[in-house]
């Protein structure tokens, strides 16, 4: 027994040395304090703008006099949009009643007043600061079912604000101390002197309007067709206007000498305002009629140029146009007639007059439809579409895919915008007419714009566009748009001349086609999965849900354009018994409309197409222009391709050669079969046990007593004690259905680095497979001359197989200080030094379950991180982000690595001993899409998609950060009056019964 315990001593302090040596060795790699505090100081994590269209609009309104559009939505939220780059949020507390019926603009002081869902009224104010923010000045809420607004107008000097209610009255709100009135339009005194038929129920307030040049006189619109001009200082109805149709609104002629009045019939009536009674000055006029039509929800009449111009929504034939979603222009009596089709619902539109004359006509029409806004140039004789500087819907096809391109040269970022106007040919050369406010850093007028480094969004969409986008700013702006569809022949093609046959059947109504959005895609297929842009070289390289990879240069076409290459690449070439079982591959379009197309497409030209077999969808892609190498990955393995030579350089097949199944098309399971699981869950049961319950020391000793607490004692206790003082560890068990694909490759890499020996650096690929597998490849390039009349080699060197076997997300190879390893063209741009080549390079292996570093090029361990194992979490994305500016150098340089997790929570880390800095919530763990599409850039911050249309913009560093800094000037605002506990009033029960009677006290809050 003795020699048995001397064995057990002897082997415990080996342990405790090689623990001791452990610990010494690591302290020697670990950062030094400053370092860490200097990383903390750099590292801001923040929300910050908002970028595309906003979700669910409800309600739009615009300030004249200082030329800002406000949009609410459905959730409560309320932005206020200036000249690009001037950009105020507001945000109702979300409740059901939050959503956002009316805005309405107290001209010209930065303040207006939105009607809620819940029949409250809230006072906005834009601070006057030179960062002012959209700020909530009060409340107050009507109650009692017939005070619910139905109407509302702003008086001409912004001192009240009409509202019209489903009771039939009419209240005054004094917009300074945003109390009610007592000064109350009743309806039982305005329907005094009206036909007996229209006393009874004359139906809510429809519209509410005040006579031009004469704000005295108010015409009051009533639902079963009555309208009634009120004179507000006699308190009398002065005429009386009846239709047999039901109201839906009515405009003045800016003359205010008559009136036209929009019907649920589809009809228009003119009224001549000195006459009233049931005859009108003009007979009903069903302008899609005869057939029954859909009802006029909205009407607005100008002067354009001594002729009529007049504005309506609706009142499409319901026969044959019923789903169709329109607003309609005609001036003049037969001059111009068009009827603007939108593909989604109008929600409401309005007219932008020209700042000195207003007679002239409308400057611009501006539409507001459910899913994007439209402007038109009403000045323009064709009335052509305005380019949109912000507010483009990002959605107008459904967005696959984006990615934060950075650093992009001037020279690249001129070209894009330069094609990109080449491209918008069909819209108007007029300015856009919102240009309210000023923002930080502005660039005065006429100035030419400096040269310097920028940033690019690209998206990839459900029709095979890729759209590039100036993320420099607060407003992103379009730049250019490529589409894949062209080289295409698809599902849905058709004879041109059927197609132009098709456009000219129906000249009656007068439709055109307006506005972006397309819900709708011409094949699946021809989505876009991944999307690389080389901004050295203006290489990009886009892949398909069809296996197939466009590889174009952002240039313009030659004359005549050549033909492209297309290579035909087998993954499993070597697998004899694989069937494929999903979609056929896309095949180059010949037809004479195609080619019409790719002719029109200024800008790109395509050089080559890889098609690689399984058409599989591409799940990862990267590139090295430099090299002229590209590689890309699918469910079934990986190929690369020489982007110079344009032939393929080698093809490497990932699946399990017992599983044949077709990869892809039904996913292959990870998991093991139920016995071996359950088996191997009880081993590890007993295992956990045994290593608790295991004690050195004789049985039955102190130490070994489960009632009594562990300790630190000599010789055997203090290895028990280390081992409890660990993290608690959950075990990681079966993987979701969606990552159960062990083949798919998830990450490439293309790097320079130490592989075989740290004599010198070779090019290298890294593939990351979703079963834990890193392919190391050795990539031979030829130099020189040679380049072009050589072949490139791709051997495989090296596999790490992660014993968790997570998915792997991504990999990050570091040089000698720790930094990651510069883009391709960037130290010859000058813009990052060399990569350090004296010290040991490591990698980063990025999975779902933890972080792990290897030195290379031997491949050993450095150190890991877990995060499945100690906080349930799994990461989703990962990337390695600068946290100080271009200009440092390269040993004062300060990385970090980022995460995104299953959570929604974003992870920070240092590199290269993984000791975590930042944790902080980011996205809700049920936006799954947020989470998945999320993109990281490399200037240090992130953006994600908040709903279909919108992106929400993170900064991470302190070095980067996109923030709202505008302000407004020429602002008249009168001081607020000040507030006591006001109540609506609820007199109305003399004149109407029991109508008003029942209201109750409503509180103006501050």
């Amino acid at each position: 027994m003795a020699d048995s315990d001397k064995k057990v001593q002897t082997i415990q302090d080996i342990s405790r040395v090689a623990r001791m040596l452990k610990f010494i060795r690591g302290r020697g790699q670990q950062p030094t304090t400053e370092r860490q505090r200097l990383q903390r100081e750099l590292l801001n994590f923040k929300k910050t703008v908002q970028h595309g269209f906003p979700s669910k609009p409800t309600a739009l309104a615009y300030d004249p006099i200082l030329s800002l559009l406000a949009i609410g939505t459905a959730s409560g939220a309320i932005k206020i949009f200036g000249k690009p780059g001037v950009e105020f949020y507001g945000q109702n507390e979300v409740s059901d009643g939050c959503g956002i019926n009316k805005i309405i603009f107290l001209n010209g002081e930065g303040r207006l007043i939105t009607i809620l869902n819940d029949n409250s009224l809230v006072l906005w104010e834009i601070e006057e600061t030179k960062c002012a923010k959209l700020v909530k000045v009060r409340a107050l809420a009507l109650e009692g079912k017939l005070k619910r607004i139905s109407a509302s107008r702003l008086e001409s000097g912004n001192q009240h604000l009409l509202l019209g209610t489903e009771g039939g009255n009419v209240y005054l709100l004094n917009t300074r101390s945003f109390q009610m009135e007592e000064n109350i339009i009743y309806q039982d005194v305005v329907i005094q002197n009206v036909p007996e038929d229209y006393k009874i129920r004359p139906g809510a307030v429809e519209a509410l309007e005040e006579m031009p040049n004469n704000p005295k006189k108010l015409l009051i619109g009533y639902n079963r067709g009555l309208m009634v001009l009120w004179d507000r200082e006699a308190q009398r109805t002065e005429q009386t206007y009846i239709s047999t149709q039901e109201l839906q609104s009515f405009s003045w002629h800016p003359s205010g000498s008559k009136f036209k009045s929009a019907h649920n019939d589809g009809s228009l009536v003119t009224w001549d305002a000195s006459v009233g009674g049931r005859t009108p000055l003009e007979e009903p006029t069903t302008i899609y009629g005869p057939f029954p039509c859909k009802p006029i929800t909205k009407i607005q009449w100008h002067d354009s140029k001594s002729e009529e111009l007049v504005i309506f929504g609706g009142g499409m034939p319901r026969a044959s146009h019923s789903d169709r979603y329109t607003v309609t222009a005609m001036k003049g009596t037969d001059e111009k007639h068009v009827v603007f089709d939108f593909t989604s619902h109008v929600v409401d539109f309005l007219t932008i007059m020209p700042e000195k004359n207003a007679a002239a006509g409308g400057q611009a029409l501006v539409v507001l439809a459910e899913e994007e806004i439209v402007v038109i140039d009403l000045s323009d004789p064709e009335w052509r579409m305005i380019p949109l500087p912000y507010l483009v819907s990002l959605h107008a096809s459904a967005v696959t895919c984006l990615q934060m391109v950075s650093p992009v040269p001037h020279a690249l970022w001129s070209y894009l915008k330069k094609a990109g106007r080449q491209s918008e040919a069909t819209y108007s050369n007029s300015a856009f007419p919102i240009t309210g406010g000023h923002y930080a850093n502005e660039q005065p007028e006429g100035e030419e714009e400096k040269e310097s480094i920028h940033e690019l969004l690209l998206t990839g969409h459900e029709d095979g566009s890729v759209r590039f986008w100036d993320a420099d700013g607060v407003a992103l702006a379009p730049l250019f748009k490529f589409s894949s569809e062209p080289y295409f022949t698809t599902g849905d093609d058709f004879d041109d001349d059927i197609a132009d046959d098709a456009g000219d059947e129906e000249d009656w109504p007068p439709f055109r086609k307006v506005g972006c959005f397309d819900p709708y895609s011409d094949d699946p297929r021809l989505a876009v999965k991944k999307v690389a842009l080389c901004p050295f070289t203006s290489t990009l390289i886009v892949a398909g849900t069809a296996g197939h990879i466009l590889i174009v240069k952002l240039k313009n076409q030659d004359e005549p354009p050549k033909k492209i290459i297309g290579t035909v690449m087998n993954i499993v070439r070597d697998r004899d018994g694989f069937v494929w079982k999903g979609h056929d591959q896309l095949k180059l379009a010949e037809s004479k409309g195609k080619m019409k197309k790719q002719a029109a497409q200024k800008g790109a030209t395509v050089e080559a197409l890889v098609q690689l077999h399984p058409p599989a969808s591409i799940t990862a892609i990267t590139l090295h222009s430099t090299w002229g190498v590209l590689a890309a990955g699918t469910a079934h393995g990986l190929a690369v391709y020489d982007i110079v030579r344009h032939v393929s350089i080698q093809t490497k097949c990932t699946l399990n050669p017992n599983d044949l199944s077709g990869a892809g098309d039904t996913p292959i399971s990870r998991r093991k079969s139920f016995k071996k699981s359950l088996r191997e869950s009880f081993r590890r049961l007993r295992k956990g046990r045994s290593q608790r319950n295991a004690n050195p020391n004789k049985a039955g000793s102190p130490a070994a007593s489960p009632s009594k607490p562990e300790t630190s004692q000599p010789g055997g206790a203090a290895g028990t004690s280390v081992a409890l003082s660990r993290p608690v560890e959950r075990q990681v068990e079966a993987r979701p259905v969606e990552d159960a694909l062990g083949s798919m490759v998830r990450c490439l890499a293309l790097e320079d680095t130490f592989l075989v020996n740290q004599q010198g650096t070779s090019p290298t690929l890294w593939a990351g497979t979703n079963s834990g597998n890193v392919l190391i490849f050795a990539v031979t390039v030829p130099k020189g001359n040679k380049r072009k009349d050589e072949d490139v080699s791709c051997q495989l060197g090296k596999e790490i197989q992660l014993k968790h076997r997570a998915p792997v997300v991504n990999i990050i190879v570091l040089d000698g200080i720790g930094s990651p390893l510069p883009i391709p063209g960037e130290v010859n741009a000058g813009l990052v030094p060399a990569p350090d080549i004296v010290g040991p390079h490591r990698v980063v292996i990025c999975s779902e379950e933890q972080f792990k570093t290897f030195t290379l090029p031997t491949l050993k361990p450095f150190c890991k991180s877990k995060l499945t194992a100690t906080e349930g979490s799994m990461l989703r994305r990962a990337a390695a982000i600068r946290l100080t500016p271009s200009n440092v150098r390269a040993e004062e340089a300060q990385y970090a690595l980022f995460g995104i997790t299953n959570m929604g929570e974003i992870l920070s880390l240092t590199l290269p001993d993984l000791r975590r800095l930042l944790a902080v919530p980011c996205i809700k763990r049920e936006d799954i899409n947020g989470i998945s599409t999320l993109g990281f850039s490399r200037s240090g911050e992130a953006i994600f998609p908040v709903s279909s249309s919108e992106l929400q913009r993170v900064s991470m560093a302190t070095q980067k950060v996109t923030e709202l800094k505008c302000h407004l000037t020429n602002m008249t605002r009168c001081k607020p009056e000040a507030t006591t506990n006001g109540t609506t009033n609820g007199d109305a029960a003399s004149e109407s019964g029991a109508s008003e009677a029942g209201s109750k006290k409503g509180t103006s809050q501050r």
